[in-house]
């Protein structure tokens, strides 16, 4: 269960990085963006839920998991405005809220790797 959690974080990464650096320098969103990006959230929930449960089914409230849980709901976020984008709902410069979640969710990436060590 544990390389499955790695292999699955480490895919929402490189899915992660390959639309926000995508959508940061073309400056839009694009279906395909969003669809890359919701299926990284996907591998993110459920990698996350998989360490949460070789964790014994504790929450604790170390730098990486509270930076894990805000990077989770600021993914979440940037989906549903990604969608919101896509559909013309909210102003075009959403990119710049795409690095800046990706930012938090990299330093949330490191974190673990370093404490979990």
């Amino acid at each position: 269960m544990l390389v499955i959690s790695i292999i699955l974080i480490n895919l929402a990464l490189i899915m992660y990085t390959v639309v926000a650096w995508k959508e940061f320098r073309t400056k839009s969103i694009l279906l395909q963006h969003v669809i890359v990006f919701s299926i990284g959230f996907i591998f993110d929930v459920v990698g996350t839920f998989l360490m949460y449960k070789l964790g014994g089914n504790k929450i604790s409230y170390g730098i990486h998991d509270v930076l894990g849980f805000i990077a989770l709901f600021l993914m979440l976020l940037n989906l549903i405005g990604s969608i919101a984008v896509l559909n013309k709902k909210i102003p075009v410069k959403f990119y710049k809220f795409s690095i800046f979640v990706w930012i938090v969710w990299i330093v949330s990436y490191v974190t673990g790797m370093i404490v979990n060590m």
